[in-house]
């Protein structure tokens, strides 16, 4: 019998993951497709006064509905505005939901900034509702916290905010030094022990040179999955970040960045946002490339660089997909790239630094050093021994 060739764990890693990514985004596809609601043959003048008077019914399940199918059928049109202003006002007005109506109308302000819905209706109506969302966010810790922040730079005009994003990126990262000191020393052991490790992959194949590499990584006190575990640990931050800024979105709207204002928002309506509290293309995708160039840089097993760079380029697809179809602030987006250059810069610094030598570790997880430490000195004063009183 014919003797099996063995399995390359990588290139089946690399398959997986190729597979899954593909499944989640036809998967979140599909979603948005058949979330949209159906489109009638009614003129938009009947759909219009079939909304308000299910709003008179109070029927607003279906009101909502017809007006989701208004802004879906006219879209990029003065009805397409229309109906995502009554979307908000059936929010505001009659479900008493301000949060909600200010998100309809935060995607008015976006998408149809030239309308005369949004010119004459939405705009006052915006203010009112952004209003209100910030006073009722004034009284939480993550609001106080952010906006002292911004205060401390108040000398600035309106780059504060772009002088505090940075600052709140610099503290962040600089409370996640320990961890991420944890991460670059087990990803520098990793590139140490690759002449050993490609020593093995000439001599063994399968299950074996699987045994042995594990073997190897015991002996020298190194574990290759702590890597991704510590790089799992600034999500919370980036999540208390993102709720933080949340909080604070209304008065990110006076905030702007180089190409981030009223004027180039205007050209480009959906793509480029007026100020820090709407979403910015460019700037997900500036994001996205750093994060790219960031995977690129950090591999540390040559071995696996291929896997890494596709898991790279599928990381990042994902990355722009989420923040395209949730639409992000771009204040939230500059932080995560401020945080993202940071981390290449520490990285970098980092690896500079000369390592230490890689050593066998003993029994008890310590290295030679360490064992040296704990053996007897040797030479110098030595306390005297107590004499038992018993011969």
């Amino acid at each position: 019998m014919a003797q099996q060739e063995p399995i390359d764990q990588r290139k089946l890693f690399t398959q997986t993951l190729i597979i899954s990514m593909i499944i989640w985004l036809l998967v979140l596809m599909g979603w948005s497709y058949f979330s949209r609601p159906p489109v009638s043959d009614k003129p938009p003048d009947e759909i219009v006064h079939e909304i308000e008077k299910l709003r008179a019914e109070k029927d607003y399940v279906e009101a909502t509905r017809r007006a989701q199918e208004l802004a879906t059928r006219y879209r990029g049109a003065e009805f397409g505005a229309l109906g995502i202003l009554l979307e908000a006002k059936i929010y505001y007005e009659d479900k008493q939901d301000a949060r909600e109506a200010y998100n309809r109308l935060r995607q008015l302000e976006e998408l149809y900034p030239h309308t005369k819905v949004y010119q004459e209706q939405g705009r006052p109506l915006l203010e009112k509702v952004a209003q209100e969302i910030d006073q009722q966010n004034r009284q939480l810790p993550s609001y106080q916290v952010i906006d002292a922040v911004m205060r401390l730079f108040g000398f600035a005009g309106d780059a504060r905010f772009i002088l505090g994003i940075v600052f709140i990126a610099a503290i962040v990262r600089l409370i996640q030094v320990p961890l991420v000191n944890r991460q670059f020393a087990s990803m520098r052991k990793m590139l140490q022990l690759q002449p050993k490790l490609l020593e093995l992959q000439e001599k063994y194949t399968g299950q074996e040179l699987m045994q042995r590499q594990m073997a190897l990584y015991k002996k020298y006190g190194v574990n290759p999955m702590s890597g991704c575990l510590y790089a799992l640990l600034p999500i919370p931050f980036l999540i208390l970040v993102y709720n933080a800024f949340l909080v604070y979105q209304v008065q990110f709207r006076e905030g702007h960045f180089l190409w981030v204002n009223p004027d180039m928002a205007a050209r480009f309506p959906g793509l480029i946002g007026a100020h820090l509290g709407q979403f910015d293309a460019p700037l997900v995708l500036i994001y996205a490339l750093s994060m790219y160039l960031t995977s690129r840089l950090t591999i540390t097993d040559p071995s696996q660089a291929q896997m890494q760079k596709t898991m790279a380029i599928f990381t990042t697809l994902m990355l722009v997909v989420i923040s395209w179809q949730f639409r992000f602030p771009a204040a939230f987006i500059l932080y995560w790239l401020l945080t993202n250059v940071f981390y290449t810069v520490h990285y970098k610094l980092y690896m500079r630094t000369p390592a230490p030598e890689l050593v066998p570790v003993d029994e008890s997880g310590e290295g030679r050093n360490g064992a040296a430490k704990r053996a007897k000195p040797s030479g110098g004063y030595q306390p005297p021994k107590k004499r038992s009183k018993h011969k």
